[in-house]
């Protein structure tokens, strides 16, 4: 029996530029700012503390004959668990966000990543009937936060455990030449 798919949680906010509306003569003004509700919810979406402040301020102008291009700038001030020490850490982020949108395109299931590719240049994306700007926000902050925040300080320690009476296995004992080492060490002392 196959099983279910997973459920995928559902972005916290929704605000989308139909396609149709868009002036092809001049770019057309946007602006997110999330309510303080919106902001607490998309902290619980995204894992986070707290999520203090969220904007999403741009444009959407017309790229080549038929797409279009979003340039915009996110500014978000969250509040994150520090990965040693479990406090929270505050990080003020500030983001320039430059995507593009064309017909015609199939969305991408599978991405190949070719060694050494540029960040900057992923190429268009997909283009429908709407231009989901909220999930461009959620995506670019979700991409610009601190994967291991830490506290001013906070440093990882090593810690070796084993059960009593065992000697605790080093990172140095699971070298491969580790017990050859050890080996030659016994035998330069028995000299």
């Amino acid at each position: 029996m196959a099983q279910p798919a997973p459920e995928i949680a559902r972005p916290p906010v929704h605000r989308a530029q139909p396609v149709a509306r868009l002036d092809r003569a001049a770019p057309t003004a946007f602006e997110i700012v999330l309510s303080e509700d919106e902001c607490a919810r998309t902290a619980t979406f995204l894992g986070l503390v707290a999520l203090n402040e969220l904007g999403f301020r741009g444009a959407i102008a017309p790229w080549g004959e038929e797409g279009w291009e979003v340039t915009a700038n996110l500014t978000a001030i969250v509040v994150q668990e520090c990965v040693v020490t479990l406090s929270p850490v505050t990080q003020y982020i500030e983001e320039t966000v430059d995507r593009r949108y064309l017909p015609g395109l199939e969305p991408q299931t599978d991405i190949d990543i070719p060694v050494g590719a540029d960040d900057d240049d992923d190429g268009p994306d997909p283009l429908g009937d709407e231009i989901d700007l909220a999930g461009l926000m959620l995506e670019s902050l979700a991409l610009a936060l601190d994967p291991y925040p830490r506290v001013e300080g906070a440093a990882l320690e090593t810690a070796v455990f084993a059960e009593p009476g065992v000697a605790p296995m080093t990172d140095e004992d699971a070298r491969p030449f580790a017990k050859l080492a050890a080996l030659r060490a016994k035998l330069g002392d028995a000299k």
